[in-house]
């Protein structure tokens, strides 16, 4: 093996068969990683849990990839958690971790997301002297209740050896909540791919509007679900809304929506979906809208800009930060504005295609994951 190639390992809480946005994003970083072939190795420490909380025992401790990731998980005790956050918050073996990093010897340890401080802290403590630490927060604004995990990310932010906020906005939040000064910072957005190539279905007699996230309060499909019976009325023709994502608690109550105000026939929940499923939905769209409580990046929607779909949101965190082209952007939580951009969009198919491929060129143009490796690899090897 190459000495003057680098291993990395990635820590992040969840990790396959659960691809999320985080995960999505280490996913395609590591293989352009291994394309630049300045990186020999790269592995993620991560947990026998799937989102959100639910214990897998019979996943194997070590596995690799079709891509060549290896993969460590480590069992926790008791098997189930309490649903008070995101993370698991049982107790995994710190013995183990060492274990683990002792069996890799990696030269980069990079934390990917705010949540897992277990397994954040455990890293650093065994390693600190023979890795490098980058951290990746994915920042959130953090209520007062959980005014405890700001401490623990401050405490984070200050031992590892440089903080990567993903926008400008993250930027500022970080300095202001964290305590993390500019010259310990450096903006590493995540890049986007179109998952596949698929082909385009042909029209058919229904408009599709695609929204893609899980199925919980913070992600605003109930919201969503309001402004579409608003606007339904004004549309020149008919319509569908796929809602394409895993429960996280409210699904019976979004399903149970629909069934009262009788939009069955026009609404479909999907669940969850594999890559070439989701693809395939993408493709077969026309309009894609969210309307999360706040975004911290938000790959969905450069994913659907790569398959001309023009984008529908609202101004939340990093939202105006990275949708710079190809998207039409409301203020928070304004149903009059979002209604009447949603008709628009519905109505007027030659503005709807324009604004589609304003996005496409925007987002294959500004989010290149070759372009993140490369500005990884700087901070990898300052």
């Amino acid at each position: 093996m190459d000495p003057d190639k680098l291993k990395i390992l990635f820590v992040t809480p969840y990790f396959r068969p659960y691809i999320g946005g985080i995960e999505r994003a280490i996913e395609q970083l590591s293989y352009s990683l291994f394309e630049t072939k300045t990186v020999s190795q790269i592995s993620v420490l991560t947990t026998k849990y799937s989102f959100p909380r639910i214990p897998h025992p019979e996943w194997p401790d070590l596995e690799t990839t079709s891509h060549n990731i290896s993969i460590f998980r480590l069992k926790g005790y008791p098997r189930r958690s309490l649903p008070i956050y995101s993370c698991p918050l049982v107790w995994f073996s710190p013995l183990q971790i060492k274990t683990y990093l002792e069996l890799f010897e990696p030269d980069i340890i990079h934390f990917v997301g705010d949540g897992w401080f277990w397994g954040n802290l455990w890293t650093w403590f065994y390693f600190r002297k023979r890795a490098r630490f980058i951290f990746t927060p994915s920042y959130h604004p953090l209520p007062s209740r959980k005014s405890w995990l700001k401490i623990i990310n401050t405490i984070l932010s200050r031992l590892v050896d440089k903080v990567i906020p993903l926008t400008n906005t993250e930027r500022d939040y970080l300095r202001s909540d964290y305590h993390v000064p500019l010259s310990k910072q450096h903006v590493i957005g995540w890049g986007a791919s179109s998952l596949s190539q698929s082909i385009r279905k042909p029209d058919d007699d229904q408009l599709k509007i695609i929204s893609v996230g899980r199925l919980g309060k913070h992600k605003g499909q109930k919201w969503l679900l309001e402004i579409y019976l608003k606007a339904m009325p004004e549309f020149n023709q008919p319509t569908h809304l796929i809602l394409v994502g895993g429960d996280e608690g409210e699904r019976d109550i979004l399903q149970n929506f629909v069934v009262k105000n009788n939009i069955s026939d026009q609404v479909t929940f999907t669940g969850e979906l594999e890559d070439n499923q989701l693809s395939e939905v993408y493709s077969s769209g026309d309009i894609f809208a969210l309307f999360s409580q706040y975004e911290a990046f938000g790959l969905v929607f450069l994913e659907a800009m790569l398959k001309k779909l023009p984008v529908l949101t609202h101004d939340v965190g990093s939202i105006k930060d990275i949708l710079k082209a190809g998207a039409i952007i409301s203020p928070a939580y304004d149903e009059p504005s979002v209604v009447t951009s949603l008709i628009n969009l519905v109505n007027d198919k030659e503005y709807r295609v324009a604004l589609g491929e304003e996005g496409y060129n925007y987002a294959r143009a500004n989010f290149s994951w070759a372009s993140v490796a490369s500005q990884y690899l700087s901070i990898y090897r300052p």
